[in-house]
């Protein structure tokens, strides 16, 4: 019996199946390969990427397509829009997580440094909302986010304020004293948490504890302050109550009580700018940190590339009585480029509390191997503490979307050149650290620091597939911060293309003014260790 799919051959049949699939290639012949020969949006060509989680550093062709990074490999890859970044680092952009600049004329200044993303953590603000509200109407370059801060509570419940997501209002905040050095009662710690939660149910990314600007608050404050925070699973951010250099009230003993409150409550606790809280004890508290760390308590901590600081005059850090136990003299301080004497601080400090001045803490380069501690410690951040840019004639904000900066603008260079600073003279010039682990603390490890609590920041600080198209491509050789503190207004160079979710910021080493592609980094609502064990 034959087969029933078998039989005699059928010449006609065969030849027509033949024209069939002529017929069906000549119709996809015919059809468009756009789709097929440009895959992608835009494709970063023989670059030498650098990926500080996976290890890769190697020439690579990078494919976009939309926000994301779609292919990286050795083969070549056809896109819309081709980058020749043949001889140039290809990295993920900078997160900023201590950025108080949060403006679109702040992320040009900062888009020049390769930064992708800014955060204002230490102070944070309130309402929430209002904030993001605010940020997302104005446009912004850069993704930007924020924390609930600690002081905006303290300023409400002592001062009788309802609180203002600006900047102003918090420098207006200055020119009053209770909330800066009144303890609280049990109910006002109540009243203070009550609004920092309603921060965090807003999307805040977690709690900005700006003790230095509040010595008032007390550890029982800052142990419910913490409670919360480890509730919700986000981090606090805390720029620490006392920095003399010497017991009692030095930055060892305030040092000391952050890792004491997060292991207490196991809070993920971030102490932010060691440099300039320790200055000279810097060995004491890195050492602490470090064996903190090594002991399971959850702690992180950052530093910024120099040796001077930057705040409101009007702060407790200027109290006569701080002054004496710092050490801390007149001539250390400087406004609008010039040092100030006895009389010129007495009379700033009394009619204008919310100047923003820099405070010289180092002598450089004496003293580098102290910044060197910082700025090096395993596992710790950069980040770049950056102020907002101010008349300093008039002490009035520079306008949101003013481009170029107004020869009157003035704010710390580090608003300007921390990360160009870093990978310029720690990575290239004095060879104390490797690019790829300078890349980690610009990047990876501030990503990390969030991504627990921060689902948008598991996609960040990475190159690699699925990863944000955040990245910084720079020539290393040509990487220069150049603001200084006399002229703070002059961009970093050598930064030759910064994208932000797959869109050129700074293009051929120029920014584009049409260009505002920064969205917000939001924790999504009702994040909290008790919504989710009741399913929700």
């Amino acid at each position: 019996m034959k087969h029933p799919h078998t039989g005699p051959k059928n010449p006609a049949g065969n030849l027509g199946a033949a024209l069939l699939t002529a017929l069906v290639f000549a119709i996809l012949a015919s059809r468009p390969l756009a789709a097929v020969e440009v895959p992608y949006d835009l494709v970063i060509a023989g670059g030498r990427v650098i990926d500080p989680e996976t290890g890769l550093d190697a020439v690579r062709n990078l494919g976009v397509r939309g926000a994301e990074i779609a292919e990286i490999s050795r083969a070549q890859l056809v896109g819309e829009r081709t980058i020749d970044a043949t001889g140039l680092i290809v990295a993920p952009g900078f997160i900023d997580l201590h950025s108080h600049g949060q403006s679109l004329v702040a992320d040009r200044m900062h888009a020049y440094d390769g930064v992708t993303t800014t955060l204002e953590l230490e102070s944070g603000v309130l309402p929430v909302d209002e904030w993001y509200q605010s940020q997302a109407q104005a446009g912004r370059a850069l993704n930007y986010g924020t924390s609930a801060a600690w002081t905006f509570a303290r300023i409400a419940e002592f001062e009788g304020l309802t609180p203002r997501a600006e900047v102003q209002w918090f420098r207006d905040a200055f020119a009053r004293k209770r909330w800066v050095s009144e303890p609280a009662s049990s109910e006002q710690v109540q009243s203070i948490t009550a609004y920092l939660e309603q921060g965090l149910r807003d999307g805040a990314l977690g709690i900005g504890i700006n003790g230095g600007y509040a010595p008032g608050g007390g550890f029982r404050e800052l142990l419910a302050v913490h409670s919360l925070a480890a509730r919700h699973n986000v981090p606090t951010f805390t720029h620490i109550s006392c920095d003399n250099p010497q017991d009692p009230d030095s930055s060892a003993e305030c040092v000391g009580q952050v890792i004491a409150l997060a292991a207490s409550t196991g809070n993920p606790a971030h102490i932010c700018h060691l440099n300039s809280s320790s200055v000279r004890a810097v060995d004491i508290t890195a050492g602490m940190i470090q064996s903190a760390r090594a002991s399971g308590v959850p702690i992180t901590t950052e530093a910024y590339t120099y040796g001077a600081a930057s705040t409101t005059i009007g702060s407790a850090l200027f109290s006569p009585d701080a002054m004496a136990a710092k050490g801390v003299k007149a001539q250390d301080i400087e406004y609008n480029g010039q040092r100030l004497n006895e009389e010129s601080f007495k009379a700033l400090r009394a009619e204008q509390p919310g100047a923003i001045i820099v405070k010289h803490f180092l002598d450089l380069p004496a003293e580098r191997s102290v910044l060197d501690t910082s700025v090096l410690l395993p596992g710790g951040a950069i980040a770049s503490d950056s102020m907002p840019w101010i008349d300093a004639n008039t002490g009035a904000l520079i306008p949101h979307d003013a481009w170029p900066l107004p020869e009157t603008a003035y704010a710390h260079p580090r608003s300007a050149g921390t990360f160009s600073r870093l990978l310029a003279e720690w990575v290239r010039e004095s060879e104390s650290l490797s690019l790829t682990e300078a890349l980690r603390k610009t990047s990876l490890i501030p990503a990390t620091i969030l991504q627990s609590s921060v689902p948008q920041m598991r996609k960040k600080g990475r190159l690699q597939v699925g990863m944000d198209a955040d990245i910084a491509i720079f020539d290393l050789n040509a990487l220069e911060d150049r603001a200084t503190f006399a002229n703070p207004r002059q961009p970093s160079v050598g930064m030759r293309y910064v994208l932000v979710n797959g869109v050129p910021v700074i293009d051929e080493g120029e920014l584009r003014m049409d260009s505002m592609p920064g969205r917000a980094i939001r924790r999504p609502p009702q994040n909290t260790i008790n919504d989710r064990q009741q399913g929700h």
